[in-house]
């Protein structure tokens, strides 16, 4: 019966976030909440961490739970971005055989009013799959000014439905706890506020990317059907994000882990890798036929321009603010940094951890989960829902008190920090979490949870 009641307080915490959304819709529209409205949603959202930690990895009704919390937000205004009404005015131009890679989004009728101030006089910048899917959607709902943005939401509700199938078939591969996957990668706050409150579409590319990491152990791998299962799946992905290549790293070294050859050399591990990223181009380049690779146009949107928390791209607004610079000059000098620092990054990670490294052949999570980071930690642009890709694979690698700590932190940093970026800027927003984070760690309740994180560094599976 406890638990049950967290199960409520968590749902009367949506509700309340939800409801306030619709009481300054004006604000959220104009893209500046008002100060009542983030402080009420700050609280209901620390009130939904608490009622998910409070409910643990031991409780044993997480689908419903998700299905419960998820459901008000169904019907809500976007939470804590735009973005959505920028998928609906794409949608609303390829319905009507419109190419968003060569108009700009701003155009596309009444939706693109709506379309968030930065990408307004930008072309699209999403692959060509997801461009169908944003004009399906608005075909279905006849581009209606609030039920095509919130029926961007299926595709989160489909991505929820894939992983509740996929982790727990993994959890038992890798002999990982399911109640404590499902709990930390499905039931978590960071998932469903920005999945479906926000309705991003990281949620459907990370889904098919987790997938793809269960046909690698599931389907035939001796017969090589996983790798070309698996690389199918991520070319999809691809299609609905182009970050999903990303994860191809780190499913070539689960790929790798599985197979423990007697003798290995560079040209096996060629070869594991060749299969999934040849299928993977493919299908990519298939799902790209009707719109072609657009969002490769100089006009496209520039995530470097968009306030964000990423380190670099405080640097950039920095360059930007400054006479001295051209705009032009700053961004792609910042994009160049950035490139230069994810490459040296994922080649130690690869060399430490990777399928060649010397820790590695254990840890192939570890790899797949620091390449992950690494990426958000030096990309020029990094927003609350980018933390979703990593959570949920993260409790696949090995228990550690240091990386559960960071994970937590992360959790929520990214849980309090979107009710706060509605009205100030990320760079004002993030330290004000610091302290409160700070504040948790040395006093009250939120230090001994941080001290005591029995809960979660439970992996093996128990019963």
């Amino acid at each position: 019966m406890r638990k049950w009641l967290w199960v409520l307080t968590g749902l009367a915490a949506v509700l309340v976030t939800v409801g306030v959304a619709f009481a300054d819709a004006p604000g959220l529209l104009e893209g500046y909440a008002s100060w009542w409205r983030v402080i009420i949603t700050l609280t209901a959202q620390a009130v939904l961490l608490l009622s998910w930690w409070q409910l643990g990895p031991r409780w044993h009704r997480p689908l419903v739970t998700t299905a419960l919390w998820s459901a008000p937000m169904l019907a809500s205004l976007p939470l804590h971005s735009r973005d959505a009404y920028a998928y609906a005015a794409a949608g609303w131009q390829a319905a009507r055989g419109i190419s968003p890679y060569e108009h700009a989004i701003g155009t596309a009728g009444q939706p693109g009013l709506l379309v968030g101030k930065h990408w307004a006089e930008t072309t699209s910048v999403y692959p060509s799959l997801q461009l169908d899917l944003f004009g399906l959607t608005s075909h279905l709902t006849g581009g209606h000014l609030f039920w095509t943005p919130a029926a961007m939401r299926l595709q989160a509700v489909l991505a929820l439905a894939i992983l509740a199938f996929v982790l727990p078939r993994l959890a038992r591969r890798f002999g990982v706890d399911e109640g404590l996957v499902l709990w930390a990668g499905l039931l978590n706050p960071v998932i469903l506020v920005q999945w479906i409150g926000g309705a991003h579409n990281d949620a459907l590319m990370v889904a098919l990317a987790v997938a793809a990491f269960l046909a690698v152990t599931d389907l035939g791998w001796r017969g090589w059907r996983g790798l070309v299962v698996a690389g199918i799946l991520l070319g999809l992905a691809m299609g609905i994000k182009q970050s999903a290549a990303l994860f191809g790293l780190g499913l070539v070294a689960v790929a790798w882990r599985l197979r423990r050859p007697a003798r290995s050399s560079w040209w096996q591990l060629i070869t594991v890798a060749a299969v999934p990223g040849a299928v993977t181009v493919l299908t990519f380049l298939a799902t790209s036929l009707r719109w072609g690779l657009g969002w490769r146009n100089p006009t496209a949107g520039n995530p470097i321009g968009a306030s964000s928390n990423a380190p670099l791209s405080w640097v950039a607004s920095f360059f930007r603010a400054s006479e001295h610079f051209d705009d032009t000059v700053a961004d792609g000098a910042i994009g160049l940094l950035s490139t230069l620092l994810v490459t040296v990054a994922i080649v130690l990670i690869w060399v430490k951890w990777g399928p060649k490294g010397r820790a590695t052949g254990d840890r192939p999570w570890v790899f797949t989960i620091a390449v992950l980071a690494t990426f958000l930690l030096f990309a020029p642009a990094l927003q609350p829902w980018y933390l979703t890709w990593l959570l949920p694979l993260y409790m696949f690698t090995p228990a550690s008190v240091r990386r559960d700590r960071l994970w937590l932190a992360l959790v929520v940093t990214f849980a309090l920090l979107p009710p706060l970026q509605d009205a100030v800027a990320p760079y004002v927003a993030m330290p004000i979490v610091a302290a409160l984070l700070w504040l948790g760690w040395r006093v009250g309740p939120a230090s001994e949870v941080m001290k005591d994180l029995r809960p979660i560094l439970s992996r093996t599976r128990t019963g």
